[in-house]
């Protein structure tokens, strides 16, 4: 399974998130999970649904560029529709307090979880 991290400047604002490169992964997300975890990362995606989500989620929309246009609480059993500069969508437990900001640009990393 492919993680990643995502920093804004030099401080990492959420770590291991589950990396949903697949079509696959993607429709899956974090359906008939009982924890978000670290939350997924959902490239090339614009609109996402709640259905069959245990949880809260928090979801930024994201540009090409990583830069945040939008930052909702997403509830249970809702369809939810990224602005139309939208490419990507990064889930996030709720507990993620992080102050990120419309507006702020992100940086990712991608790598390999290493199972121990």
């Amino acid at each position: 399974m492919r993680v990643c991290d995502f920093y804004l400047g030099k401080r990492r604002v959420a770590r291991r998130v589950k990396y949903c490169g697949t079509f696959t992964s993607k429709l899956k997300g974090l359906m008939f999970v009982s924890s978000p975890g670290n939350g997924a990362f959902l490239p090339d995606v614009k609109d996402i649904h709640m259905n069959f989500v245990r949880f809260k989620l928090r979801v930024l929309w994201l540009d090409s560029e990583f830069r945040v246009v939008d930052d909702k609480i997403a509830m249970k059993w809702r369809l939810y529709y990224g602005p139309k500069n939208s490419v990507h969508v990064l889930e996030l437990p709720t507990k993620n307090t992080f102050k990120i900001k419309t507006g702020e640009k992100l940086r990712i990393k991608i790598y390999d979880e290493i199972k121990k």
